[in-house]
């Protein structure tokens, strides 16, 4: 086995023993040595596709072309420095290797809000690590790999993912439900529920204090992650920002409306175009269209008082 494998499974059997070690100050140790682990395993697959006699170029930093003794250009390693995360997503994107780095960048999030802002880790916050790392980590060993994970990890750590991630689905189809039982008033809202972080920890572990109020903006949400709450206010503005962001990205690309804006109501960026109001404070729009030309109005031209942008320039100009 080479270096790098042996190296990826000792960090993530250590992670693991650190979790099981019961001490939340081996929290951070374990979240570490997970995250290193992942990563190794990463480079274990650049390493794989890397040429013989290259110095395992697809791993290096540094790459530099050689001429060969028969004058074909190839490519060799320079150097022991490393592919950060950025570089191995690009290797990969490049390989057509896949990696869910969606799950693995969560992870790193929670693992640098962690390091920053926690002296320890609660054992929720450790299992909703232990439960994304576990996804990374089997779908990566068996279809990139082509290993048997529960082999390469051996019985107990894998034991242990298997059980903290069916712990993790359970708390978090529990935390779901009760989300599900707020009134968001349309298909929009419920779909904006399912992005609702902890302002806190970043975690998805939440759900409602109380889901039965007058006004959303009453909503407060326990994070049975970290322990603490998040008013709607901390929370709203960052859920429609997820939900939206390939939309949002391909608006701004491809051309054509954002499907967010500003509410003109509560200065956020939850006005939900598509909808015609605002998922935080409901509001909805004093003017539709141009007093003038008939023109559809939004959020930006509500200040010209039922004039669209070019009759209310008009009118300015003639004033």
């Amino acid at each position: 086995m080479d270096t790098i494998l042996k190296n990826a499974i000792a960090s993530i059997q250590i992670g693991v023993e650190d979790y099981l070690s019961g001490d939340e100050r081996r929290g951070l140790s374990a979240v570490r040595n997970l995250t290193a682990g992942i990563l190794l395993l990463f480079k274990e697959k650049l390493r794989r596709l890397s040429p013989h006699g290259s110095d395992e170029v697809l791993i290096k930093k540094v790459i530099r072309p050689v001429r060969g003794k028969n004058g074909a250009i190839g490519f060799h390693g320079e150097g022991k420095k490393t592919l950060d995360v950025q570089d191995i997503k690009d290797r990969f994107k490049s390989l057509d290797v896949v990696a869910d780095f969606a799950r693995l960048d969560k992870v790193v999030r929670l693992r640098n809000e962690i390091e920053h802002y926690r002296t320890s880790v609660s054992a929720e916050s450790m299992r909703e690590i232990l439960a994304k790392s576990f996804i990374v980590i089997r779908d990566f060993i068996t279809t990139e790999l082509g290993e048997e994970p529960a082999a390469l990890l051996g019985n107990q750590t894998w034991a242990t993912l298997l059980e903290e991630n069916e712990v993790y689905e359970r708390e978090l189809a529990a935390c779901r439900a009760a989300m599900d039982a707020i009134d968001w008033n349309s298909s929009a809202g419920e779909q904006v529920a399912a992005h609702i972080r902890c302002h806190h920890c970043g975690s998805e572990l939440v759900k409602p204090v109380d889901s039965d109020v007058e006004f959303l903006e009453q909503l407060a949400f326990h994070c049975a992650s970290c322990g603490q709450e998040s008013d709607f206010d901390d929370v709203i503005e960052a859920a429609v920002e997820d939900c939206y962001a390939t939309d949002s990205y391909i608006a701004m690309t491809d051309g054509g409306d954002p499907p967010v804006a500003t509410c003109p109501d509560c200065i956020r960026e939850t006005f939900l175009l598509e909808e015609g109001r605002c998922i935080a404070c409901s509001g909805v729009l004093e003017y539709t269209r141009c007093a003038v030309c008939s023109a559809a109005l939004g959020p930006d031209d509500q200040d010209n008082h039922g004039l669209c942008g070019y009759h209310a320039w008009q009118a300015a100009r003639d004033d």
